[in-house]
C-alpha cells in the first residue's frame, strides 16, 4: 500500500468529510495504513486549522455557524460596539487586580484601555504583544496547543495551567448567548478555556456587543446564572430590549454601555 504524507493525509480526510459530513477514526486508520495514533494527530491539527471538528470515534464537518476568522479578521467586526464594550470593562479593572483574558477579539480591544497595576493571565499571544510595553501590567501566558487562527493556547495543558490559579475578575467573550441556553462558542477547545476561567475566578464579566444576543453556537460555555454580568452595547433592536428585560426578570445582571456612561467614568 502507498505511503501517504502528513499533507496528502489530510487532504484525503478533508475530502472524504467534505463528501461524507463524517469520518471515523477506524475508517481512516484502514484507509490510509497509519497507526490511530497518528490519525488522531492529523484530525487534532485539523481542528486547530478550522477545517473539521472532532467527535467521538472520528470527526465531522464544521456545522454551519461554527467557523471562527481570524482575530485580526474579527477585531473589525462592529469594532464601534466592541470599543465601547472593551472601554467600559476596562473601566472596572482596580489597582492590583488579577484578571484573566481569553482569546476572543473583544477582550483583544480591551487590552488598549487597561491602565492600572493589574496582573493579567491568558491563553491569547496577541494580547501578550499588544501588552509587552505597558510597564504597570505584569502578564502571563498559559501553556498549550497552539489555535493558529486565533493565535489562543488551548487544550488539557492551558486547562490544567489555568487550574493553578485563583484571580479577582474573568473577561471573557463568545460566538453567541441566549436568554433560555446561555453562552456559547465556537469551538469546544476555546469553550473549555473559557470554563477553567470561570472556576477559578471571584466575578466573571462577558462582554458581548448586541448582534449576538439570542443566539446559539455550536459548543455551550456556561448558564447566565453563573456569571456576574453581562456588558452589552446599548441598542434599541427589540430582541435586544426582550434579551435584557428576560434576564432582569431572573435577576441576571445586564450593563447596557451608553457612550454618556463612558464620558462620566472618564469624567468627561
Amino acid at each position: 500500500m502507498k505511503t501517504f504524507t502528513a499533507e496528502e493525509r489530510k487532504k484525503i480526510i478533508l475530502d472524504y468529510v467534505k463528501k461524507n459530513e463524517f469520518v471515523d477514526i477506524a475508517y481512516l486508520k484502514n484507509t490510509l495504513d497509519v497507526s490511530e495514533m497518528t490519525i488522531r494527530r492529523d484530525l487534532r491539527k485539523l481542528e486547530a486549522d478550522n477545517s473539521l471538528v472532532r467527535v467521538l470515534g472520528g470527526a465531522r464537518s464544521i456545522p454551519s455557524g461554527m467557523y471562527e476568522d481570524p482575530v485580526e479578521k474579527r477585531v473589525k467586526f462592529h469594532a464601534e460596539e466592541k470599543e465601547r464594550i472593551a472601554r467600559y470593562a476596562a473601566s472596572m479593572v482596580n489597582e492590583g487586580d488579577s484578571i484573566f483574558m481569553d482569546a476572543s477579539s473583544t477582550i483583544y480591544a480591551m487590552a488598549e484601555y487597561l491602565d492600572v497595576h493589574v496582573t493579567v493571565i491568558t491563553n491569547n499571544i496577541s494580547i501578550c504583544l499588544k501588552l509587552k510595553d505597558k510597564e504597570k501590567i505584569d502578564v502571563i501566558l498559559i501553556g498549550g496547543d497552539l489555535r493558529k487562527s486565533a493565535m489562543s493556547l488551548v487544550g488539557a495543558e492551558a486547562v490544567r495551567m489555568l487550574e493553578n490559579y485563583y484571580v479577582d475578575k474573568a473577561f471573557l467573550s463568545s460566538k453567541a448567548v441566549d436568554s433560555v441556553h446561555g453562552i456559547s462558542d465556537a469551538t469546544r477547545d476555546e469553550a473549555e478555556v473559557k470554563k477553567a476561567m470561570i472556576r477559578s475566578s471571584r466575578e466573571v464579566y462577558f462582554l458581548v456587543d448586541h448582534h449576538k444576543l439570542e443566539n446559539r453556537a455550536f459548543y455551550k460555555v456556561c448558564g447566565l446564572d453563573e456569571i456576574t454580568a453581562l456588558i452589552v452595547d446599548e441598542s434599541k433592536e427589540k430582541y435586544v430590549e426582550e434579551f435584557i428585560t428576560e434576564c432582569e426578570k431572573k435577576n441576571q445582571h445586564v450593563y447596557c454601555v451608553k457612550e454618556d456612561m463612558l464620558k462620566k467614568k472618564e469624567g468627561v
